[in-house]
């Protein structure tokens, strides 16, 4: 009966064990910074619109980086420190890529901020190598880079008067997507991140995205695979994201997306803990204009009630603006159809212009 005890107890613990894993890495070392080196920030006006002010930002990060950022302030916001959301654009894009949104969530009472990864916007080097491309070392070090360049703007989000440091979200689409879930895994700072089109295992991102050049060495030089996939262990989302817990995360994905792979995208999800929301729309990488109300309902109602405490009873109508008229609606609606073309194109195109680089 003693040993029959003594074989539970051990099978209880070993359980234990695995369930309480000791992190594969140590945050500090990979994403830390000197948290004591000052940011210099510069800042000057850049443009300026009924619903909010943008102010283009420079600040200093780690091993000597300078990062352009855009600071996004809605106007006649009263004394009220405010939410702010970190927007994070995808692969080939920049800063600008949400610019469709910056209306509609200044009208809802958030501030924005956005930065241009590393390679990306200007930062974009001369030479053009892909992101993705053959050279492991090169994108581990870019999104570690852009880790920490995230954290150092939120550490300058903290000296806005204007933001309420307590209450600073995150949206981040495709690449932006993966690098959110190391952000937020590595820094409590940022409540309720949204991941859209994210996934993780580069295992399954090399082998299966029509963006991967590495299908063909997979097949051809699997040691080169091999050590290119050790290379990225680091970063791969799946080693973080498990720690935004107890922070919710949302998670938004398409179920025939081959950019991002669904089965990547179920990696990132079943390595994340809870609370988790999962939501499925019915397309490939690029949500179709048919699922784009849900998308943008849902990612609201997330926004409201995570970083302002209660969903808006009207969901995404109350994001937009007050019109007295007709006339007015149709003017509103007149000047906003331009942005959210260019957001569908841009979005595409920097896909597929991504995937069309690749190719060649």
């Amino acid at each position: 009966m003693s040993a029959v005890l003594g074989l539970a107890l051990g099978l209880m613990l070993s359980g234990c064990s695995q369930t309480q894993q000791a992190p594969r890495y140590d945050a500090d070392l990979i994403f830390g910074y000197d948290k004591s080196l000052p940011l210099s920030p510069q800042e000057t006006p850049a443009e300026e619109t009924a619903q909010y002010r943008v102010l283009k930002i420079t600040y200093r990060s780690a091993r000597d980086q300078r990062v352009p950022a855009l600071l996004i302030l809605p106007k006649n916001r009263g004394e009220e420190k405010l939410p702010c959301v970190i927007l994070m654009h995808g692969l080939g894009s920049d800063k600008r890529m949400f610019q469709m949104l910056w209306g509609p969530l200044t009208t809802a009472g958030y501030a924005l901020f956005a930065i241009d990864a590393q390679y990306h916007g200007e930062r974009k080097p001369s030479d053009d190598l892909p992101f993705f491309g053959m050279y492991p070392y090169r994108a581990r070090d870019a999104l570690i880079q852009t880790v920490i360049d995230l954290r150092r703007g939120v550490d300058y989000l903290q000296t806005r008067s204007e933001i309420d440091p307590n209450r600073i979200g995150y949206i981040g689409a495709s690449m932006g997507g993966i690098i959110g879930s190391m952000f937020a895994g590595v820094d409590e700072r940022v409540k309720a991140p949204v991941l859209l089109v994210a996934g993780g295992d580069w295992k399954i991102l090399m082998e299966k995205s029509t963006l991967s050049m590495w299908r063909d060495a997979a097949r051809n030089n699997p040691q080169q695979m091999q050590e290119a996939l050790r290379v990225m262990d680091v970063v791969d989302p799946v080693n973080w994201v498990g720690r935004i817990a107890p922070r919710p995360v949302l998670f938004i994905n398409g179920d025939a997306d081959d950019v991002v792979p669904v089965e990547s995208n179920k990696a990132l999800h079943n390595a994340a803990g809870e609370p988790k929301k999962v939501v499925w729309y019915k397309g490939g990488h690029v949500p179709p204009p048919t699922d784009w109300l849900t998308v943008i309902g849902e990612v609201t109602r997330w926004l409201d009630t995570h970083l302002k405490g209660k969903p808006s009873a009207s969901g995404w109508r109350s994001y937009l603006p007050s019109l007295s008229s007709w006339r007015a609606m149709n003017d509103w609606v007149t000047s906003l159809a331009p942005a959210v073309a260019a957001f569908f194109r841009e979005f595409a195109a920097t896909v597929y212009g991504a995937l069309s680089a690749f190719a060649r």
